[in-house]
């Protein structure tokens, strides 16, 4: 994982595997991590959901396990509302939510500071971030764009391996790791590999 930290101041719903994977949560791989705070409390990240099938993500989270998963419409609907929701700011703050794909967007004031807040609410995730935050992240757009594109073009990869560690995994139940790497379908040297293997077929310690 890239992990991006800044100088001081879903649309695609997996479906069912239908082949053997070790018993695991949902992990992502090649992802890049943009922290959007000084401290990396609040962060963006994308990378490519493993399946089957597998599917690029974009997340929108915190250190207390919140994410807010976009898809890539989504996040562009954000961008492109970006003046919209500058000039709800800019006026009183209870002004109407704005609708962008799944997500309601609010706006309200931090009773600690005098500081403007967005909120992004989903259906059963809401995540809060000061005003210069919310701008950070959209600031990200042609990053978040040009990674989308790249990691599009491994999915079917992603999924073609993890067809062939599985196939492995079904067959070795006590050493799958060394397994997998000893065979010939795994290369040391191939970053898929190396994340599918480390993040997805090793078993926790």
């Amino acid at each position: 994982m890239n992990y991006y930290v800044p100088l001081q101041d879903a649309k695609t719903p997996p479906k069912k595997c239908i082949s053997v994977l070790p018993a695991r949560r949902a992990v992502r791989i090649l992802n890049s991590r943009y922290a959007l705070t000084a401290t990396g409390y609040k962060y963006l990240d994308i990378g490519i959901n493993v399946g089957p099938p597998s599917y690029v993500e974009i997340a929108i989270g915190d250190h207390r396990g919140n994410e807010l998963i976009l898809s890539l419409e989504t996040w562009k609907g954000l961008y492109e509302q970006q003046w919209n929701i500058q000039n709800h700011l800019c006026k009183d703050v209870r002004d109407r939510p704005l609708t962008v794909g799944p997500l309601t967007v609010r706006f309200s004031e931090s009773p600690v500071c005098d500081t403007k807040l967005v909120c992004l609410d989903s259906s059963n995730v809401r995540l809060m971030m000061t005003e210069s935050t919310f701008f950070a992240m959209i600031n990200l757009d042609r990053c978040i764009e040009l990674t989308y594109a790249q990691l599009d073009r491994l999915v079917e990869k992603v999924d073609a391996k993890i067809a062939q560690f599985s196939n492995i995994a079904s067959a070795e139940t006590k050493d799958v790791t060394n397994v997998i790497s000893a065979s010939d379908c795994f290369s040391a040297n191939n970053i898929i590999d190396c994340e599918l293997l480390a993040l997805v077929f090793s078993k926790p310690l």
